[in-house]
């Protein structure tokens, strides 16, 4: 029995990380397991230059953390710092 992990993520960039990938919306077939690695490897990718730790995420439009397992057909938001007051 050899399931595959591969799931297809959808990746919505917002903000700055709509400018630096260059895209508003992408979709990724991926074994990635965590929103963690997902956004390291697309940070790598795209060279965001925004730390993890300064990120927040929402999948499927609820915010939660970046250890939240990835599963097949997921809405992935990363969410830059907002500035201002």
């Amino acid at each position: 029995m050899h399931a595959s992990a591969t799931k297809t993520i959808t990746i919505q960039y917002v903000a700055m990380f709509k400018d630096q990938a260059n895209q508003s919306i992408e979709k990724i077939e991926t074994e990635i397991k965590t929103c963690a690695e997902l956004y390291k490897y697309l940070q790598e990718k795209y060279k965001f230059t925004i730390p993890l730790s300064q990120v927040r995420v929402a999948v499927n439009h609820e915010f939660c953390s970046m250890t939240h397992l990835l599963k097949d057909q997921d809405l992935v938001v990363f969410i830059p710092p907002v500035c201002g007051g």
